[in-house]
Formats: C-alpha cells, structure tokens, sequence
C-alpha cells in the first residue's frame, strides 16, 4: 500500500510538472488564419506561429410579418427592416435598376421570386397581382396601366410599391407602367430607408396587403435613375395623379412654360401642348444649352415661326439655346373657328357614328381652330378614352371645355395628361377667349375661379379684345321648364358678368343647336356632336358643328351633319 502510494505522488508531480500530454481540445471554428510574430530575446530572434479565430457574424432573421397589426404606413415605412435585401429578384430588362438601387445585393431571375423582395416589370407584375387591390393592366391605346382600387393611371412615370402576404410568404415588389415608374418606386423606397416619412393616409390597406401608387415628374430619358441634369419631384398618391404643367430641368436648364403646357420630356426635347397663339418659354439662370421644342396644338400657317423650324399640320419644331424666346401668332383682323361639343355615345365606348363624319367635315372645312365643348366620352373611364383617340385626328389645334361625363373619376387624370389644365385663356385678333370648367363643382364655379374670372374680363378689356367665354353648362336652359344648366343662381351671375363686359357665350351640355339672346348676352349651345339629342329636329334637334366667323362681327352658321 504503501509503494502504490508512493507512485501515485510521483505521478501527481510529474502531471502538475508537465512532463503528461494531454488530448487536445477540439473547438469549432469558421476561419483560420496563421500570423507570424517576431521575438527578440538575448540577441536571438525566434519566429513563432499563433492561431486566431474570427467569429461568424450572426445571420439576420425576417420573422413573418403580421398585416393586422401595423399601422397603415408601418410596412411600407420599415421595409428595410422587414425584407431581406441580399438578394434581389429581377424582371430581365430591369437589372441595370437593380444593380443601381441595390449594388451590394444576389441578382436572381424574377421567374425564382416566391418571397422577400422583387422589381418586376409590367408583364411580370401582372402575373403575380391578378386580383390585388392594386395591379397592372393592359389598355389598348394607352399599353400597361396601374390600377389603385378602381382608378387606372396611364403613363411609364406611375411607379407601385407594393407588400403583401401570399400562401404565408412575405413579398415586397417594386413595379409600375414602365422603367421610370418602377424606378421611382425604388427611389421612394430608398428615400423612406434615408427618413422620408409614408403619408398613412394614401397607402392602399386591405387585409394583408399595402401599397403606394407613385409619379415622378423630371426622369427626362425616362430610365428610372435620377441623372445629372434632372430635377425628380417624387409624388405619393391616392386618386387624384399629380401634374405640373409649366416647368422642369432639362439638361440642367430651369424650364418654365406659359401659355401651353409641358406634356413631357424626352431626353433634351420638350413637348409643349399650347393652350394658345402665343407660346413664351423663360430659362432661368441659362447655362447656354440648347434644347429641342416641340410645340404641338397650334397653326403654323398663322404663327411667326422661328428660324429654322420644321412644321406639321399641328406642331412646329425648332432647336435652340435662347433664355427667353416666344412663338406667337401674325396679326388677325378676321378668320374662322369650327365649334361642336357633346360627342360622347349613349352608352359603352365607341364614339358615335355621326362623330366620325364631324371629324371629316371639320378636317375638310375652312377654320383657324377648333373648340370642343366637352362630354368627350361617357363616364370617363380609360376604355372609353382608349377609343376615343384613335379616332382623335384633327388637321386644326383643339381648345377643349371640360364636360360632366369625362371629368370624373379616373377621367380627370386623363383629360389633364391629354388636355393639361381646364381653367385658361388666350387672344387672337380682335378677340380674347376665356376657358373654364364649370361642372366639378355642381355647375358652379369656385369663388377662385369668379375671381380669377373677373381678372380675364378685366384683361380683355383693358386690351381692347371682345371676351368670348367658353365653359360646357350653360347659364340657362333655353327649353321651357329646361334646368339643364348652372346652378344656385351661378347663371344669373355669369350673365350679368358677360353683360358688364360684353361677352359672348359658346356652350354645351344641352344635346341641341340654339342661338340666341338672354338679357342682353349673345349665347352659342352647340350639343350636337353625336350624343343622343334631346329634342326634335324643329327646335334644334340634329347633330351639327358650328362654323363662326370672328370679324368685326360675329357670324354664326351651324353645319347639319347626317
């Protein structure tokens, strides 16, 4: 006992000392790296090896997320947060985007998307949001439009953000009617991840869905970046699309428009709708760029056109590098005008039969410039205004007063893509013609609009021109016991007004021709452009336009059209 006692110390000693190897203790490790230290010691430099280990970086986990707890901007405010954006899945032709909005991201073909995040091209998208409260569609003239719970919205500037729960996967896809409406949805993504705050108040909110309709205005080369050169105004909205009429930066110039408006940009060309005879463009602080124009809605026949331009039945084309420049119309002292209005069908989309003839015969006649006014299309949904223009040809520019059925719904967005504002004004010759809807509001004008009506009043009279006041419901129904007309004593008001400065009136909305005078007003209802007509060919009943003659007088002649 004694001797087993005795080895066992020795042994004790001998482990404590050392002189025992041990079994090595494994560890798990993702990397290995071996450095080499120098040691100096005693004048003996000695090269020894240590080991190092890194420690993986914890994975980020996306826990399912709840759609019925959030607030209505919670989703779409946190998506960053929300949605794994190391890879991406993406729609063939939009890589470049998605290399641009997420550099550092996995690049996967969209046909591998079934959750996280995707950008997703109009076809692609419309694949995957069939039934969604928000989607995309196909229009026959407009090509791929949004759709936001019973409005579409046409144009490859409305962009969607949408996020969405399906079969229990989370899905964040960023869309729209073509690459610069996709990219700003990017955009507002990203500017939401930099604080931009989400208006609660205009996100789509149903069940486990969230989305944002968006528009860019200013992506001039319209490849969803914003470039040098370009100012991008990036809007949220819910029903009613946002516009600005009058300016943009094109290559860096500051643009400003009057008397037309801006209908869109296409790299250094800008489209300018007039809304009259006499077209200014203001540059602000140039940089000596030149620049395209397009002016389209006019008569080059009648303009001073500038040096150089091109020109078509409708539009006149010049390049140039001028700050300030106006193309305006040679002076007037007589010429005619081609008026009709209420052209909208009974029902269903197709323009009316006797329409088609009208556009022939004003195509065929003898005038400066057409007025339309109004009750384009039946209800104003954007299958009607499909088929309305591709039949919209016309040789003349057309100067439109809104109507009841078209400025509605998702028709006033566009009637204002196609026609620009309602409410303007402009002369020619001897007379100054004054535009304005009457409708939106009840058949009543806004107390803005009285005043801004007295200020054109005011204008022509002080210029010496003869007011021609053009708006689609008339200040009175000529018909006895008739009441389709303005209404809560508006009439009278508008009456008087036109007495005071001696205007005459060019209306609509009563499916007639009437000629006439009512307390000293000269009144024009031409609504005979092919809707059903509300009387008997004895008392005006026929479909018509109206030739005028804008002389020292003004003469009136209606056109019968079988």
């Amino acid at each position: 006992m004694k001797k087993a006692a005795v080895l066992l110390l020795i042994a004790l000693v001998l482990i404590s000392a050392g002189c025992v190897s041990q079994a090595p203790t494994q560890t798990s490790t993702t990397k290995e790296a071996t450095v080499g230290t120098t040691t100096t010691m005693s004048n003996t430099t000695t090269t020894t090896s240590t080991t190092s280990t890194t420690t993986p970086m914890p994975t980020k986990t996306y826990a399912p997320i709840d759609f019925g707890k959030p607030k209505s901007g919670e989703i779409l405010g946190n998506w960053y947060d929300l949605f794994d954006t190391s890879t991406i899945y993406v729609s063939q032709d939009l890589m470049e985007l998605a290399e641009h909005y997420f550099p550092n991201a996995s690049i996967r073909p969209s046909y591998e998307f079934q959750n996280g995040v995707a950008i997703l091209d109009p076809k692609d998208a419309r694949a995957l949001l069939k039934g969604k409260p928000m989607l995309v569609t196909v229009s026959s003239y407009f090509g791929y439009v949004s759709y936001r719970v019973g409005y579409k919205y046409a144009g490859e500037e409305i962009g969607m953000m949408i996020a969405y729960k399906e079969d229990g996967k989370d899905r964040l896809i960023f869309t729209g009617n073509g690459k610069s409406g996709i990219g700003a949805a990017l955009e507002y993504a990203m500017e939401i991840k930099g604080g931009r705050k989400v208006n609660p108040m205009l996100v789509v909110k149903k069940k486990d869905f969230r989305g944002m309709m968006l528009k860019v205005i200013g992506d001039n080369d319209w490849d969803g970046v914003k470039d040098d050169g370009e100012f991008w105004v990036l809007k949220e909205f819910a029903y009613e699309e946002p516009f600005i009429f009058n300016w943009r930066v094109v290559n860096g110039e500051n643009v400003t428009v009057d008397g037309g408006f801006i209908r869109a940009v296409n790299g250094s060309t800008i489209y300018i709708h007039a809304l009259s005879f006499d077209v200014k463009v203001n540059i602000k602080t140039p940089r000596d760029v030149t620049l395209t124009y397009v002016i389209e809605n006019t008569n080059p026949s009648i303009m001073e056109l500038p040096q150089g331009s091109e020109v078509g039945d409708t539009w006149i084309k010049f390049t140039t590098n001028e700050e300030h420049f106006e193309v305006k119309a040679k002076e007037l002292n007589s010429y005619k005008i081609l008026v009709f209005g209420d052209h909208r069908p009974g029902s269903g989309t197709k323009p009316p039969e006797v329409f088609l003839h009208i556009i022939d015969k004003v195509n065929e006649d003898e005038g400066v410039f057409i007025i339309d006014g109004g009750d384009l299309v039946y209800s104003g949904r954007m299958n009607e205004w499909s088929e309305l223009m591709k039949v919209w040809h016309f040789n003349k520019p057309v100067f439109l007063a809104s109507g009841n059925h078209e400025y509605q719904g998702e028709g006033k967005s566009i009637y204002k893509k196609l026609f620009g504002p309602t409410d303007y004004s402009f002369s020619l010759g001897n007379y100054y013609y004054i535009f304005m809807d009457n409708t939106e509001r009840g058949y009543t004008l806004s107390s803005a609009q009285w005043a801004w009506l007295e200020k054109e009043l005011e204008k022509a009279k002080n210029e010496g021109k003869k007011p021609i006041l053009i708006m689609h419901a008339p200040p009175f129904d000529p018909r006895p016991g008739g009441d389709h007309s303005m209404k809560g004593g508006s009439g009278d008001k508008l009456l008087a007004l036109m007495k005071d400065y001696g205007a005459f009136g060019i209306f609509s909305h009563i499916h007639m021709y009437w000629y006439g005078e009512r307390d000293g007003v000269k009144v024009l209802i031409t609504g005979g452009g092919g809707a059903p007509l509300y009387v008997p060919e004895d008392q005006g009943g026929y479909y018509h336009y109206v030739r005028m003659d804008m002389n020292t007088e003004i003469g009136v002649e209606p056109v019968k059209v079988d």
